[in-house]
């Protein structure tokens, strides 16, 4: 028979898994932004969770504790992928970002069907891969912090999804630690409590309505007539400084040649000129300039890597990342296709290029 301690966590496990089902389906009633397919499906998993760390709920399933399990199983996954989409503003959702989780289901998998040993080595590989995926998230919240103009999204990085990746270490190291000692049985209604805690912070943030969190906002791409002034300056300043070939370049090194508060110029670009991130409004201007050396049949011979510095990119890895995500391909392949089509268009550049 349930004690009464055992009886108090189950009510509050119930509630904090029906919150995040509720949560997770008015994420997803939204729309379908890849941040909302990903956080709804990341909601399910922590409900999932919830219910698959309290024996007593878990065990009152019955032929429902499969998908509970799968979907608790695969939660730093989808949390990962949750993540990745909200603070990478993709336009859609690429399939490989699931591929953690799925990792993730084959490990457990595999550790329900072998013996002890193994499987014990097996869930500590899950743990593990479980940890390194939570690290990326903490990582990803931190160094993109300060270039996020959403400015609903940029409060939000530390202190909800900081602590639910706190959370979820914590949970990681727990029970890699009980594979080798006793049950940590001690937390699990303080484990509750925190789940119902965040349960409610979660549903108080994400189902408040704000366009802006999960996808671009459909407005005017004109600024407000108070930045007016901001905006000419701006935009001056781009085109005749090149202020965007400064390596390095962050927001508040352009306020301050602009002589302008930071946060003006970040509801300027966000606001008025539709960016969600410093980045993606600095590197717009950065990949035009590299498509045109690259196209360009007299700069043929310079290499991608010297382009890619001479348009602001400090190394060749995000310079690629950035030109695959504005064209498709990749710039070696961007080049050999546009230096083609100028050759045909014009024969005598062959002769040109010889002399």
């Amino acid at each position: 028979m349930a004690t009464t301690t055992q009886m108090l966590e189950l009510l509050i496990r119930g509630a904090a898994s029906g919150n995040f089902v509720l949560l997770a389906l008015g994420v997803i009633s939204g729309g379908r932004a890849p941040a909302r397919m990903t956080g709804g499906l990341f909601c399910l998993a922590a409900a999932s969770h919830v219910l698959t760390q309290f024996p007593i709920a878990f065990d009152a399933l019955g032929v429902g504790s499969l998908p509970v399990w799968v979907m608790s199983v695969t939660g730093a996954g989808l949390f990962w992928a949750f993540a990745a989409e909200l603070f990478g503003d993709n336009a859609r959702l690429a399939a490989w970002r699931f591929l953690p989780a799925i990792a993730l289901l084959v490990i457990g998998g595999l550790a329900t069907t072998t013996t002890p040993e193994a499987a014990r080595a097996l869930w500590l590989l899950h743990n593990l891969v479980g940890a390194v995926l939570m690290l990326h998230v903490l990582l990803v919240v931190w160094t993109g912090w300060r270039g996020d103009l959403v400015e609903a999204r940029r409060c939000l990085r530390g202190p909800l999804l900081g602590v639910a990746a706190l959370y979820a270490l914590v949970v990681v190291s727990v029970q890699a630690g009980e594979l080798f000692t006793q049950p940590a049985d001690q937390l699990s209604l303080l484990a509750a409590v925190s789940l119902l805690a965040m349960s409610l912070a979660s549903a108080a943030v994400f189902l408040r309505a704000d366009s802006q969190l999960f996808g671009p906002r459909i407005g005017s791409t004109r600024a407000a007539a108070p930045d007016s002034l901001l905006l000419g300056r701006l935009q001056e300043a781009l085109k005749t400084q090149d202020l965007w070939r400064q390596e390095g370049l962050t927001i508040g090194k352009l306020a301050e040649t602009l002589h302008a508060p930071e946060h003006h110029l970040r509801k300027l670009i966000n606001e008025g000129l539709g960016y969600r991130n410093f980045a993606a409004f600095i590197n717009e201007r950065r990949i035009a300039a590299a498509m045109l050396e690259l196209g360009d049949p007299a700069k043929r011979r310079v290499t991608v890597a010297t382009i890619a510095y001479d348009v602001g990119f400090s190394s060749l890895g995000p310079f690629n990342r950035a030109f695959r995500d504005s064209t498709g391909g990749t710039p070696t392949a961007w080049r050999r296709a546009a230096l083609e089509d100028r050759l045909n268009s014009d024969p005598s550049l062959i002769s040109r290029e010889s002399d």
